[in-house]
């Protein structure tokens, strides 16, 4: 059995995404003409858009029987059940952590499952196949 789902974020913030878009070509623009050169220019605008592309293009998440795993346009972020030591969940998602403690490292370790209005199905997923220490979860009903 899975759980498999896409979102994409710029769809909920129209507005935001296309100012972000008109932030990178602006960038862009000004990175091409400051350094003389429309290559500078084009290769600061692949930069950006990789740097805010979970953003600006759909994410898909794949939950399965032996772990979890994120595509995005530029990554693919996998985790098995067995690695994942904490899981906290706030009102946009939840994060499944192969750290046991917080650290400065959290924000490059682990996934963070976004939800589309699956919360209950995801949570309930993530419950039956999460084998770290009870103590260590953190799953607030909402």
């Amino acid at each position: 059995m899975s759980l498999t789902y896409s979102l994409h974020l710029a769809r909920r913030r129209p507005r935001q995404a296309a100012g972000a878009a008109a932030l990178i070509l602006l960038a862009s623009l000004v990175a091409g003409y400051g350094f003389g050169s429309a290559v500078l220019g084009v290769l600061a605008c692949l930069l950006l858009i990789a740097s805010v592309s979970d953003y600006l293009f759909p994410l898909r998440f794949v939950l399965s029987e032996s772990g979890v795993e994120a595509r995005g346009l530029v990554h693919r972020r996998r985790i098995a059940w067995s690695q994942v030591r904490r899981v906290v969940r706030d009102d946009l998602g939840v994060k499944l952590s192969p750290l046991a403690r917080p650290s400065r490292l959290e924000a490059y370790r682990g996934i963070y499952l976004w939800f589309e209005g699956n919360a209950e199905n995801v949570m309930a997923f993530i419950a039956d196949h999460v084998k770290a220490d009870p103590g260590a979860l953190h799953l607030p009903s909402a």
